[in-house]
């Protein structure tokens, strides 16, 4: 890129597209982070993503506990996003290990992520918008450390039986019992956007298994003779769509 400096991954952030234009922000917790924890100084080269694949390099002009400003230098599109696009449907599994399943799932790549509610699932106290927040900022921070060129995108929790996708998706739902398929068979030769539907410690359900059986082009996946964890199942299943579109190749995006 003509102009753009070699950024360390540290001054990456994804900021309010508004703010971008304006050249400034009081976002408290940004400001904290650049103040406080970064101790960056006026001068400071900065990289600011908009989310939705645009980065702009920007020289940090002022910097206090209220504001901070900047100067843009030049924009230019965010490299780092993977052709293939994954939603991944997670079941609510125990808080600490969502949490790292959501950050290792934007690390390699997945472009959504929708929480889901299963008849198994483990959840100890409601999903409230705090926990929310939360999760919103893990998913940044793991967007922003990984190179991601867009913001991937976090759903609020739904119902399995709730979910809804395009005829021409692809879905692929992860599963251990018989009239499955290993997933890397069914992978089709075309980068439509996939999802895979992955279930809670003990599995899904027998009737989730048999709603999930009858919806069409839906595919029943196995991921081998190995019992998976229900936080690293979805990770190899992402990583082996996202390997057959070349994502992990040198250089590839």
């Amino acid at each position: 890129m003509d102009g753009m400096p070699q950024l360390p991954n540290t001054v990456r952030f994804f900021v309010d597209p508004v703010s971008i234009d304006a050249g400034s922000t009081t976002d408290a917790d940004l400001i904290h982070q650049w103040q406080r924890v970064l101790r960056l100084r006026i001068g400071a080269d900065l990289l600011l993503l908009d989310g939705a694949g645009m980065q702009v390099h920007v020289v940090l002009t002022e910097l206090s506990p209220k504001i901070a400003r900047w100067e843009q230098r030049a924009a230019t599109p965010a490299s780092g996003e993977p052709k293939q696009h994954i939603t991944l449907c997670a079941a609510l599994i125990r808080p600490e290990r969502f949490e790292w399943l959501l950050q290792k799932s934007i690390e390699i790549g997945v472009s959504r992520i929708v929480p889901l509610l299963c008849e198994r699932s483990r959840v100890d106290a409601p999903v409230t918008t705090n926990k929310q927040t939360r999760w919103r900022r893990i998913v940044t921070e793991a967007a922003e450390q990984s190179c991601r060129g867009k913001l991937p995108v976090l759903s609020a929790p739904i119902r399995l039986t709730d979910l809804s996708m395009s005829a021409t998706d692809q879905v692929f739902w992860l599963h251990e019992g018989t009239a499955t398929r290993p997933l890397r068979q069914l992978v089709p030769t075309h980068a439509a956007p996939a999802w895979i539907v992955s279930g809670p410690e003990g599995g899904f359900s027998p009737t989730e298994q048999h709603w999930m059986h009858q919806q069409p082009g839906w595919h029943a996946a196995g991921l081998g003779a190995r019992i998976l964890r229900a936080e690293t199942a979805p990770l190899v299943a992402a990583t082996l769509l996202l390997a057959a579109r070349g994502a992990f190749d040198d250089g590839a995006p």
